[in-house]
């Protein structure tokens, strides 16, 4: 018994040595976001998260400080007139997505709670928009986990995937960095699959992506009216707010210029070592745990998601 509890506690040790390197090597320049992703996934499912929970937690306040640091590469003009330019067309394909998951949820019988979730997931951004419309649903820990683990697993195969999609289909990097936006669900593989695809993608991506997850208000306040007792727990993403405060500061005073330019190469690598302490927070139990309604429900919204929105960025 005693060489039992020895074993074991020896291999606590090598699992947390083994997390550290892994988390270590992915904010070199080493790594790309595809290799993170993967090797946080593979020790997740492969073998348990020394920090359990709170790697994703980490994972979570990283990757949104990356997002605010990557406004210090983009231009607050820049910014307004994409959004000008994209503001119909990301209102209706927010509209619809979050129309055809309902009706996919009826469809498939899969708990309204849960339907709903995976509907803004899939419609604004992933895990973020799951755990706030989950907060003021009052979504439990099952329906949490089974909705963010469904969302986590179609990010990774988004992220390894589109860019060789994106390549086949002939795409200019303005058309790739929209179609990841408006197609990928966390705001972590959407610019994780642009920074593989190119500089300009990863622009692009990030400006649309902004448009996509400033929904989460408007949508949030339904839901705080239609949950009138839970208008307490309806919060404005912050790190929307710090983005385009970076925004402004990279436009409208030069003076730091060399400070931006390094901030921004940072934030890029954070958002590359954000993807593996996520992905490390997606285990077997969670995978086992999501039925075959949600999977259906997930997989099907969001395949029709990715083929609509590639037909609309090839008529650009």
């Amino acid at each position: 018994m005693k060489y039992l509890i020895d074993c074991s506690k020896n291999l606590a040790k090598i699992s947390v040595v083994v997390y550290v390197l892994l988390f270590a090597a992915c904010c070199t320049t080493y790594a790309n976001a595809s290799a993170a992703l993967l090797a946080g996934l593979a020790f997740g499912l492969l073998w348990t998260t020394p920090f359990g929970g709170r790697a994703t937690v980490w994972g979570g306040y990283l990757l949104k400080a990356a997002v605010i640091g990557l406004g210090f590469g983009i231009n607050i003009s820049v910014l307004l007139k994409a959004g000008q330019a994209n503001f119909w067309a990301t209102t209706l394909f927010v509209v619809g997505v979050l129309g055809g998951g309902y009706l996919l949820g009826r469809l498939t019988r899969v708990d309204s709670v849960v339907s709903l979730l995976i509907s803004v997931g899939t419609a604004i951004c992933g895990g973020s928009a799951i755990a706030a419309v989950g907060a003021v649903t009052k979504a439990n820990a099952n329906q949490l986990s089974m909705a963010t683990g469904v969302v986590f697993l179609l990010n990774a195969i988004g992220l390894l995937a589109f860019p060789t999609i994106g390549h086949w289909a002939g795409l200019s990097q303005a058309q790739f960095g929209t179609w990841a936006a408006i197609a990928i669900h966390d705001t972590s593989s959407v610019v994780g699959a642009a920074a593989k695809y190119g500089d300009e993608a990863l622009r692009v991506a990030s400006i649309t992506k902004m448009l996509r997850i400033l929904w989460i208000i408007p949508v949030s306040l339904f839901l705080v009216l239609r949950f009138s007792e839970n208008r307490e727990s309806f919060k404005i993403p912050t790190f929307i707010v710090g983005f385009v405060a970076a925004s402004c500061l990279f436009s409208f005073v030069p003076a730091g210029g060399a400070l931006y330019k390094t901030a921004f190469v940072l934030a890029k690598q954070a958002m590359v070592a954000s993807l593996f302490l996520i992905g490390s927070g997606v285990s077997l139990a969670a995978v086992r745990q999501t039925g075959i309604g949600v999977l259906v429900q997930a997989v099907v919204l969001w395949v029709v998601v990715s083929v609509v929105s590639l037909c609309y960025v090839m008529t650009l």
